[in-house]
């Protein structure tokens, strides 16, 4: 990649640090692809592959502002996808993680981490139902068809005689939306 790039990309980088969600569309627009691609060496799972890019952007929204400066873009947000893909393998295989886990708490901190938990559950699912209100009806369209029906992207463009990439850009920017009304909440879908 060019210097000229380079700085091309710190440019949004720092817009996006600053809150500017137009420069996180930048970012997502010139490099989805070659995050998709990555995905797909590394799971052949074309859903997870698809949900983790997702999930690349969703991640540096929130983590916006704790960013330090990016030297290269492409390198970044393929560790980022990496990480995702990885934890989210893990947790389809978690058992021998949780029985070490398990061995090292004690009853009374299960229960009260179980307690605080279901506490925080309660009030992301208040916090969903305020933020989807908010919503469009098609964006909360694609999303319950993803999310609760469980349609692929491609399945919901077919539904909706949309093409897919108006679906999959849709579904970015209102679970993005999402996140900005819930002003942060982390992990929104496990409440749906």
């Amino acid at each position: 990649m060019s210097d000229n790039l380079q700085n091309i990309d710190a440019v949004y980088w720092n817009r996006l640090k600053n809150g500017d969600s137009q420069a996180l569309g930048f970012l997502y627009d010139k490099y989805v692809d070659k995050l998709f691609a990555a995905a797909m060496h590394t799971t052949e799972n074309r859903e997870l592959a698809k949900d983790s890019v997702q999930e690349v952007f969703i991640e540096i929204w929130n983590y916006r502002h704790s960013i330090s400066d990016i030297q290269y873009s492409q390198s970044y947000l393929t560790k980022v996808l990496r990480s995702i893909i990885f934890k989210k393998l893990k947790k389809e295989n978690p058992a021998h993680h949780y029985q070490v886990q398990e061995s090292l708490v004690s009853p009374e901190q299960t229960i009260e981490n179980t307690l605080i938990a279901m506490e925080a559950d309660k009030e992301k699912k208040i916090s969903l139902k305020q933020a989807l209100s908010k919503l469009s009806t098609r964006q909360k369209q694609v999303l319950q068809l993803h999310f609760e029906e469980g349609l692929s992207y491609e399945q919901i463009a077919k539904k909706l005689s949309i093409n897919y990439q108006s679906v999959n850009n849709l579904a970015f920017r209102s679970i993005l939306r999402l996140r900005n009304l819930m002003f942060g909440v982390l992990f929104f879908v496990s409440a749906l």
